[in-house]
């Protein structure tokens, strides 16, 4: 359990066990192109060489909300989630980053590539000059340091990649969808590039009170660190004729504008949205019969958002109905939990490889509380 916004969730995290790590690398000469964390830090990824498949990429974002105004970011430039300076020089991890064979078995021989998230709007922003605030100076550069890192990838091997997935969760599976067209035009485009996003897709919804918070955040958020060049830029050009370009940092907006192929990984009763966009202030078995009712409300609405992705006929969906965010980054969840006797990590699998004679590649499950296989709370 995490405490965001003064209500106790439940986030699937990776803990435990003995993995290969993966080293540092700090992009120093990435300024030059103004390419920097909030506090001007340079940023930079953490990389293993795949073991069996060391051609075959999974480029990881990492989440970690946003900073909804100029003094927030400050506070953010602070942290390991606005300044590289007190990066760790490893890491390891679990889920569909795993080398554990055991655990993950189609992808652990994959190269894992892990980007660090330092700019406090996911990876879009783009203000040219420094911006003060109480006598301080940041930096809002996330686009150019999404193009800086990936450019630097390149050099380290995915320009001969043989496959590339591009993934991320929270705020990076929301920047999954922003950006994987971008990156698209960046790999060549003899490879194969795929997008998984895990618990990114963010709906434009009111809260018990009927006001539209996030929606707010947001819009302040897409001006202040002028995002327009950071998100789909199909979409942007759509809502431009009606000046509502914020609405591409929405999935539900945005996801019929993205051309390469995308898989959808999410709770239909995301915790984070339950806590910070439904402001909901309680989680079962501890809500009343009225908030039980605005939950599931909230969940068919969620599904109805996502409508574009269930539907569509070439991407892939695993939606459960688990109280839990982000899911592909913990053993636990990636490997046990199930919608139609399948976990995550198979249902992507096939829908990947093209390999759905045991596995369907579009599952979604039953309403909450219906599924055995999700965490107790």
């Amino acid at each position: 359990m995490v405490n965001i916004g003064g209500l106790s969730i439940f986030i699937v995290l990776a803990t435990g066990g003995l993995a290969a790590e993966l080293s540092l690398t700090l992009l120093k000469d990435a300024a030059n192109t103004g390419a920097v964390c909030l506090d001007g830090s340079p940023p930079g990824y953490y990389y293993r060489k795949g073991s069996v498949e060391p051609n075959k990429w999974i480029i990881h974002m990492e989440g970690g909300g946003y900073c909804k105004d100029e003094t927030d970011c400050l506070k953010r430039s602070h942290s390991d989630l606005g300044s590289s300076k007190h990066w760790r020089e490893s890491i390891t991890l679990q889920g569909f980053l795993s080398d554990n064979c055991a655990e993950n078995p189609h992808f652990c021989g994959w190269s894992m590539v892990f980007i660090p998230y330092c700019d406090g709007a996911f990876y879009s922003g783009n203000v040219m000059h420094p911006v003060k605030v109480d006598f301080a100076t940041i930096y809002f550069r996330g686009i150019r340091i999404l193009d800086a890192l990936m450019h630097a990838l390149l050099t380290a091997g995915v320009n001969n990649a043989d496959q590339v997935v591009l993934t991320g969760c929270s705020a990076g599976g929301l920047s999954t969808y922003l950006h994987v067209d971008h990156i698209r035009q960046i790999i060549p485009s003899n490879i194969p590039l795929h997008g998984f996003a895990d618990a990114g897709y963010f709906i434009d919804a009111p809260n018990v009170n009927g006001d539209y918070v996030i929606r707010k955040e947001s819009q302040y958020v897409y001006k202040m660190q002028n995002v327009s060049g950071g998100v789909n830029q199909d979409c942007l050009a759509a809502m431009s004729k009606t000046n509502e370009g914020w609405k591409c940092g929405f999935p539900g907006y945005s996801y019929s504008y993205i051309k390469t192929p995308i898989f959808t990984l999410n709770s239909a009763y995301d915790t984070w949205q339950l806590a910070n966009t439904l402001q909901l202030n309680c989680l079962p078995p501890k809500c009343s019969e009225e908030q039980m009712k605005e939950l599931e409300s909230y969940g068919q609405e969620l599904l109805k958002a996502a409508s574009p992705a269930i539907q569509s006929p070439t991407n892939g969906v695993f939606f459960d109905s688990c109280l839990v965010h982000c899911q592909s980054l913990s053993t636990n969840s990636w490997t046990k939990f199930k919608v139609d006797n399948q976990t995550m990590g198979e249902t992507f699998y096939a829908w990947l490889t093209g390999h759905s004679s045991t596995y369907k590649s579009k599952v979604v499950d039953c309403a909450y509380p219906c599924n055995p296989t999700c965490p107790k709370m």
